[in-house]
């Protein structure tokens, strides 16, 4: 990215809140069209895998009811991965520079397609 901004570990208490939840919501959305695929291959798995594992057991929720649900029980897997996403900057108030969607848009358009 050659956009300026700060990195996640640089952003204020609240700016880090707000990217949090941002983040929450668009790995949630994600996580149920099964296309994670970018993301696992940038950061740990053990934390996707917890974070998943608790998304599996609340699967029935509606989609605000599970990201507050994801929020309360796996916060701290959610902030592992976002402090290892160091190509993602954000402005001060938390918000990334570039949407999550178009992020990973372009990169999930560059993964060798299956025949």
């Amino acid at each position: 990215m050659s956009e300026e901004g700060l990195h996640y570990s640089d952003l204020s208490a609240e700016a880090k809140e707000h990217a949090l939840k941002s983040f929450i919501n668009y790995y949630i959305k994600q996580y149920r069209r099964d296309s994670l695929e970018i993301l696992s291959a940038k950061v740990s798995n053990g934390a996707m895998g917890t974070i998943n594992e608790i998304l599996n057991l609340n699967k029935f929720m509606d989609h605000s009811a599970l990201v507050a649900e994801s929020y309360r029980l796996s916060k701290n897997s959610y902030v592992e991965i976002m402090e290892q996403l160091n190509d993602v900057l954000y402005h001060e108030d938390g918000e990334p520079v570039v949407d999550w969607d178009v992020a990973w848009e372009d990169q999930e358009e560059q993964l060798p397609s299956e025949d």
